[in-house]
C-alpha cells in the first residue's frame, strides 16, 4: 500500500520547499507561512523514511501518525497560500491533490494496524 511512500512524500517535500522559496519576502504572513511549510514538509520527508526501518507495530503506527500530522500540515498551509493568492492555483492544486492522497494512504495504513479496542 505505502511501498513507494518514501520517493511520493520527498517529492512532495522538494515540491513544498520549491513553493515555500518563492513567497514573497515582504508580507509577514507569507514568511511565516514559509517557515512553517519548511518546517512541515522537511518533516513528512524525515517521517516517511522512518516507516522504512523494520520497528514494532506501536512504534510503526506512532510513525504513521506523525508523518499523516506533517502532511496535514502541508496541506494547511499550501491551502493557506492558495486562498492568499501568493501562487497561482494551478501550481497548487496538483500539489495539494497528492498532499490528500498521501494522507489518505497514511489514514487507510493506519486503520489496517490500529489495534481493536
Amino acid at each position: 500500500m505505502i511501498e513507494n511512500i518514501y520517493e511520493r512524500t520527498k517529492v512532495l517535500s522538494k515540491t513544498c520547499l520549491k513553493i515555500a522559496l518563492v513567497l514573497p519576502k515582504d508580507i509577514l504572513m507569507s514568511n511565516e507561512a514559509c517557515k512553517q511549510l519548511i518546517t512541515q514538509s522537511s518533516n513528512l520527508a524525515i517521517k516517511s523514511k522512518g516507516l522504512l526501518v523494520i520497528q514494532n507495530p506501536d512504534f510503526f503506527l506512532q510513525k504513521l501518525n506523525d508523518a499523516r500530522e506533517s502532511i496535514d500540515g502541508c496541506y494547511y498551509w499550501l491551502d493557506l497560500i492558495k486562498e492568499e493568492g501568493w501562487v497561482n492555483s494551478d501550481i497548487l492544486n496538483p500539489v495539494l491533490e497528492e498532499c490528500s492522497a498521501i494522507s489518505d494512504l497514511f489514514g487507510a495504513a493506519i486503520k489496517k494496524i490500529k489495534p481493536n479496542g
